[in-house]
């Protein structure tokens, strides 16, 4: 058991916007570091990746446990790019709160706003730290003023700016946490907090004087609930600022272990590290762990034993003996469990899915013909860590294919695998991710009852359903008819059966009812139901007819008015739909959605065709219908169930 109060937050923001190095000076501020390391050089303590190092950029989430003030800090550095966000979400599930980082110099970019929209959905409370505040030409009133106007209203500002855009920079904080006078006589946050406290509005409109301690209670509580957000701000290469925010971070979010008996936890993140293996990231919400200790994992049902538990600093692995609720810790001895799993026989409801939209797919090849199922075990590796990847071996083509977010993501992937597992590759020309929705409602029927032993038979009914419900099944038939054990075979079957429909794509925004089932008692067995569940969906899509679904993505766009008549004409061309432009002075906003196939180069073009007087922002929106001849339809991979013998012959693995 600990007996310090614990913080778990992570630090994010648009990549370049300072946060690695923010994270290095709070190291540094609480003496955990004697020198401070360099993004750039690849010397900073949360970039220990080889490939972080050369690049200087954060590819993956990493944890940094260390005390300060006795205070137990559990702080993780997420990745800024927009390819990695999959891992900004996941390290989302280990952590109380986020300390957001903005340039002044860059504003709210295009990151900081698909963050922030994601921290409004999961309701993560958040401090914002507007950084470099020293750049020339800098004027903080405009920052927050962009911040308040693009991300949220409910903004505190606890710090007054001397000197900004230049090297003289100071700041006054009206806020001193740590002091019983927590909040010293500023009207402006005590206007801010009576809109969300009625008893301290009537007291401010009566002229009552407020108790320091009452008022600092009420400004925990709207910030720890997510109503209000506290704004500092920073020079994180000169440290300014730092100590300022390890204050609000201890005062707002440090959280007092509960005593529990009732083991419960999340596996966040998974890796593999050396002599370790499988490392699981495991983020305890209450009771004990101990080492030799068998855990459930609720959501593999399975019981599985914690070989070792370490405290983690980045690379650096410290062995405990134990953890206890709020601690985040590695352990090995998981081998069933991924990203994601519940750990405990309890409801966490803290647990969200992990749903971002990877918009391409790309096939990965061995350079050297000789690595080829090497190539597939190294995949297979990376999957478990990143399972946004959904890494497809198609074995009848010989093919690798991964889910990715950009060519950012291709070329770090191909420096991993060529540095941890020692493979060139080549990855080809990636391809925008279309999927397939039914054209109508209709019926799928699957007969399978030779060559026996085996027996079954089942109809499905096939519906199109909201756009972005996904998979809703179910099932009407009773169990005189088909046998539960069946009729959950089917059930389990549906999502690989929809992997691949009539066009080449996944299935999606379907509703499927089982209707009618019949099963032979002496012939029968679960893995007839899971061989004949793919026949009868492709069997119904094929009657029905589907139809394509595109990507479709948001975007913003900022440049000077003289430029709208060519980028209206080039968003025509790119089958846009846009508002009303916006104007600003000389300035112009236009906004709306783009499908991401005509328009994932244009960021790059617009820019240079623009001399830096334009740029776009876009985010994931939707996924809408789209012409067959607009979009692409591409072949089924392996043997199609609508190639029934041969289906049956590899179901049945009579060939290869």
């Amino acid at each position: 058991m600990h007996n310090k109060p614990i913080i778990n937050i992570a630090i994010l923001a648009h990549v370049d916007a300072g946060k690695t190095t923010i994270t290095e000076r709070i190291l540094y501020e609480a003496g955990v570091l004697r020198n401070i390391g360099d993004v750039n050089k690849g010397t900073s303590t949360s970039d220990f990746l080889e490939v972080e190092k050369q690049r200087g950029i954060s590819v993956t989430a990493s944890l940094i446990s260390f005390d300060y003030d006795n205070v137990s800090f559990n702080i993780i550095d997420t990745p800024g790019h927009a390819d990695f966000i999959a891992e900004v979400e996941r390290s989302l599930l280990a952590v109380d709160a986020v300390v957001m980082v903005i340039s002044a110099a860059d504003g709210v970019q295009a990151q900081t706003k698909i963050l922030w929209t994601l921290l409004n959905k999961l309701n993560i409370p958040r401090i914002v730290v507007v950084n470099k505040i020293d750049r020339l030409g800098v004027n903080t009133a405009d920052v927050i003023d962009e911040i308040r106007n693009k991300l949220s209203k409910n903004l505190l500002l606890t710090q007054s700016v001397q000197g900004e855009g230049s090297e003289d920079v100071n700041v006054t904080s009206f806020v001193n946490v740590l002091s019983t006078n927590a909040i010293d006589g500023n009207n402006s946050i005590v206007e801010t907090l009576a809109e969300y406290d009625d008893d301290l509005l009537e007291k401010y409109l009566q002229g009552e004087d407020v108790n320091s301690s009452y008022l600092y209670s009420i400004y925990r509580d709207a910030v720890s609930s997510a109503k209000v957000f506290p704004v500092l701000f920073a020079v994180a290469k000169s440290g300014l600022g730092i100590n300022c925010i390890l204050k609000e971070l201890i005062s707002n979010f440090s959280i007092e272990e509960e005593i529990s008996n009732v083991f419960s936890g999340i596996i966040y993140k998974v890796e593999h590290r050396g002599e370790y293996g499988k490392l699981c990231y495991v983020r305890m919400f209450s009771g004990e762990m101990l080492k030799k200790q068998n855990v459930y994992n609720k959501t593999q049902d399975v019981y599985e034993k914690i070989n070792l538990i370490k405290k983690v600093f980045s690379s650096k692995l410290i062995d405990a003996d134990s953890c206890s609720t709020g601690e985040i810790v590695a352990v090995t001895g998981l081998l069933s469990a991924a990203v994601g799993d519940v750990l405990g026989d309890i409801e966490i409801t803290r647990v969200h899915k992990i749903d971002t939209q990877a918009l391409l797919t790309v096939q990965v090849k061995a350079l050297d013909s000789n690595d080829y199922f090497k190539l597939s075990e190294a995949l297979s590796v990376l999957n478990i860590e990143d399972p946004q990847l959904r890494f497809k071996w198609y074995k009848d083509e010989q093919e690798y294919h991964l889910m990715i977010n950009g060519w950012i993501q291709i070329q770090i992937l191909e420096q991993i695998l060529k540095d941890r597992f020692g493979i060139e590759t080549k990855f080809e020309t990636p391809q925008i991710i279309y999927k397939e929705t039914p054209s109508a409602i209709g019926f799928g029927k699957g007969v399978y009852t030779m060559p026996k032993p085996c027996w079954a038979v089942i109809k499905l009914k096939i519906e199109p359903g909201e756009r972005g419900s996904g998979v809703v099944y179910s099932s009407s038939v009773g169990v005189n008819n088909a046998q539960l054990k069946y009729q959950k075979e089917v059930e389990r079957t549906i999502s690989y059966a929809l992997e691949q429909g009539i066009k080449g794509w996944e299935v999606t925004d379907v509703i499927i009812s089982l209707i009618e089932a019949e099963d032979h008692v002496m012939h029968s067995r679960a893995g007839d139901f899971a061989i004949v569940t793919p026949m009868a969906v492709m069997n119904g899509l094929k009657e029905i007819g589907t139809e394509l679904l595109e990507p479709i993505l948001n975007f913003e766009i900022n440049a000077t008015d003289n430029l709208l008549g060519q980028i209206s004409g080039d968003l025509h061309k790119m089958r846009a739909v846009f508002n009303q432009p916006i104007f600003n002075g000389s300035n112009v906003v236009l906004t709306g959605k783009i499908p991401a196939a005509t328009s994932l180069e244009y960021p790059v073009q617009l820019a240079s065709r623009s001399g830096g007087e334009a740029n776009i922002q876009m985010s994931f929106c939707c996924y809408q219908k789209v012409n067959s001849e607009l979009g692409v339809i591409r072949d089924y991979k392996g043997i199609s169930p609508l190639d029934r013998s041969k289906y049956i012959l590899k179901a049945r693995n009579a060939i290869r």
